[in-house]
């Protein structure tokens, strides 16, 4: 099936010299991505628009909030979504971190493959890293609901104060304290007439 490689104005500079290895990481992802369950069965122009379009916009925030000399975790990251496109058109330094051994196998395949040294696929249980770590940003496209992420953050408030949660959302906003966090609501075009929501959540 043919498809149309889009992305609207908001994006045309990522695409200008990663065309090429954003379409390999689509055909990875429909290929090898569906063959080793990192995705279910999408047509083409459904895993660009979702998967690669849409984790682009994630990067677009990351520059705009000129946040992007800290470390990025992607949560959760299954197939590698939103991570290695992020990756793929930035020199970011992307940790991919997921539980299961059979996707950090098969991500670190394809990163392997396509020589992108600034991007790592660590097994590890994606909970720790909102414990732990400080200065960071972390990606979350599907990995937890949002009213389990607030939850989480607010039984580790301190170390969170100087991280960023970029999180996939809809326009539904209920269950998040304005007192504890600040949240930024992003709606963006994936492709001419579909719209998204992407939340950025901080710690006040």
């Amino acid at each position: 099936m043919s498809f149309d490689p889009q992305i609207p104005s908001w994006g045309k500079s990522f695409l200008a010299k990663n065309l090429d290895n954003l379409t390999t990481y689509h055909n990875w992802l429909k290929n090898t991505g569906v063959k080793t369950g990192l995705i279910s069965p999408k047509n083409d122009q459904f895993i660009w628009d979702e998967f690669i379009v849409h984790s682009l916009y994630f990067y677009k925030i990351i520059l705009d909030l000129n946040i992007s000399n800290n470390d990025i975790y992607d949560l959760g990251t299954g197939g590698g979504i939103p991570g290695l496109p992020v990756g793929i058109v930035s020199n970011e330094n992307i940790n991919l971190i997921d539980i299961k051994q059979k996707r950090i196998y098969e991500l670190e395949r394809f990163i392997s493959s396509e020589k992108l040294n600034n991007v790592n696929a660590v097994k590890a249980d994606a909970q720790k890293y909102i414990q732990q770590e400080v200065n960071s940003i972390f990606l979350m496209r599907c990995y937890l609901p949002k009213n389990d992420l607030i939850k989480k953050l607010e039984k580790h408030i301190s170390n969170n104060k100087s991280n960023t949660f970029i999180v996939s959302s809809n326009s539904n906003t209920e269950g998040l304290s304005e007192e504890a966090f600040h949240v930024k609501r992003e709606k963006f075009l994936i492709n001419n007439d579909e719209y998204r929501f992407i939340d950025v959540i901080t710690v006040k």
